[in-house]
């Protein structure tokens, strides 16, 4: 009996040095080896009126610039319900200007107050265009913000 015990006690030690093969290591290892792109973040967002300002940052995917890098975006009107100068004022002119040795950088909108009633709302969607060499991501290159009455 004791023998068993004894058995039953030291196979799950043997394994236990298999464990980190068995396991992902987490991001200290991972690297990004796809061509530098740039894109939206966050994707979607909902803004109350109250807010007075909305944000959305445009992220660097891939190793920092020694140079300074111009990225454009616009407003796609065509399917945007809020309206430009009624409802919001984007006050970062495009082309935005990612600073050299940085990733990210900020559109920043201005709501503007009593636009919207009690419970109405618009969005606003903008298209990530890319610039100097740099794509924009095809899977982060619209970003959708709600704004609320």
């Amino acid at each position: 009996m004791k023998i068993k015990l004894l058995i039953v006690a030291i196979i799950p030690l043997m394994f236990m040095g298999c464990i980190n093969d068995l396991f992902d290591e987490g991001d200290t290892l991972k690297s990004f080896d796809g061509p530098t792109v740039v894109g939206f973040f966050p994707l979607e967002q909902e803004r109350s009126l109250s807010d007075e300002t909305a944000s959305v940052q445009i992220q660097l995917i891939g190793e920092q610039r020694a140079t300074d890098l111009a990225v454009s975006y616009s407003v796609v009107s065509s399917s945007s319900t809020a309206e430009a100068g009624v409802h919001y004022n984007i006050t970062t002119s495009s082309p935005v200007t990612l600073s050299s040795g940085t990733s990210t950088v900020d559109v920043v909108i201005e709501l503007i107050e009593d636009s919207l009633g009690a419970g109405e709302e618009v969005v606003l969607i903008l298209n990530l265009e890319g610039g100097s060499g740099v794509d924009a991501s095809v899977n982060l290159a619209n970003a959708r913000v709600f704004i609320r009455g």
